[in-house]
């Protein structure tokens, strides 16, 4: 008994060690998990926002496609496949998708500027199918590119990039092409607003 006594201290002493052994390890391996969940998630969230980028321009792009086919806007008749609305509802579709994973691990401040994109494409998908809008095409085409770079601004102050602070960066390259054609002489009459250029001069989306 003498000799468990004078060896208490002793045994005290490793179960300490042991317990802060092992404390020390469980915290360690706790927070090494911690950033290779939040690594994961990081990458899943950048994943999401790209997907999210590519349905909705593809979305745009049927749209300026099909406004086209009906004579508002600027002519792509140079580019292929023709659409129809059907193929519009089904890119449409393909964005709600992708925006769900936006919902689930996109930051609110990104949700907002990719709702806000999203919105101001509806006015194209309203134009492009012939219905009423409440703003002109070369409007909503400047709108949805405003609204396209703001996304984008959000989401490169999220994931640590810099921005150039070029103007013009996130604009449409088409103005560029458009700007480079002799200027047209007919014009057309849209339901609702004044006459303006067949070949519109809008780009920006």
């Amino acid at each position: 008994m003498q000799n468990f006594f004078a060896q208490l201290p002793a045994l005290i002493g490793v179960l300490l060690g042991a317990i802060g052994t092992y404390s020390v390890t469980a915290l360690t391996e706790r927070k090494r998990w911690k950033r290779q969940i939040a690594t994961r998630w990081d990458e899943r969230r950048v994943i999401a926002y790209m997907e999210y980028a590519h349905a909705i321009k593809k979305t745009i792009s049927i749209c300026v496609k099909l406004a086209s086919q009906r004579g508002v806007g600027v002519e792509l008749n140079f580019l292929a496949p023709e659409y129809s609305d059907a193929d519009l509802a089904a890119a449409e579709e393909d964005r709600t998708v992708s925006w769900e994973a936006v919902l689930l691990f996109g930051s609110d401040e990104a949700i907002m500027a990719g709702r806000k994109w999203h919105e101001s494409v509806f006015l194209l998908e309203s134009i492009a199918i012939g219905k009423a809008a409440d703003l002109p095409w070369d409007l909503a085409i400047k709108a949805t590119s405003r609204a396209r770079g703001e996304f984008y601004r959000v989401v490169k102050r999220e994931i640590g990039m810099k921005e150039t602070g070029v103007p013009g960066t996130y604009d449409w390259q088409l103005n560029t092409f458009l700007g480079r054609l002799p200027a047209p002489e007919a014009t057309e009459i849209l339901p609702g607003h004044e006459a303006r250029s067949k070949l519109d001069h809008s780009g920006n989306a």
